[in-house]
């Protein structure tokens, strides 16, 4: 019998490879379905973006912000910052 590479590498180091090539396995198949959840993500994402897109071209753009301002008013009064906490800039409007 022809001796082969593994017969020359010792047990420990073969132990060592067995357990690589199994994690090995187990990280491909996380990240097929890592990969698989990002694509459902990002076909959400252009959903979202692609209805919005239809109704400010169906309801206009200017309605659009103006409704948006408005909810975001109501939605102050009846879901204020906890006390001592301001809302400061950034919070996508334009000043």
């Amino acid at each position: 019998m022809t001796p082969t590479l593994t017969d020359a590498i010792p047990s420990k180091v073969l132990e060592e490879l067995e357990r690589m090539e199994i994690a090995i396995s187990d990280m491909e198949a996380r990240a097929f379905v890592l990969q698989a959840n990002s694509q459902d993500l990002r076909i959400r994402h252009e959903g979202i973006i692609s209805l919005w897109r239809a109704r400010a071209e169906e309801e206009g753009l200017e309605n659009l912000v103006a409704e948006r301002l408005r909810q975001d008013a109501i939605a102050w009064v009846f879901d204020p910052l906890p006390r001592g906490i301001t809302a400061g800039h950034g919070r996508g409007y334009h000043d």
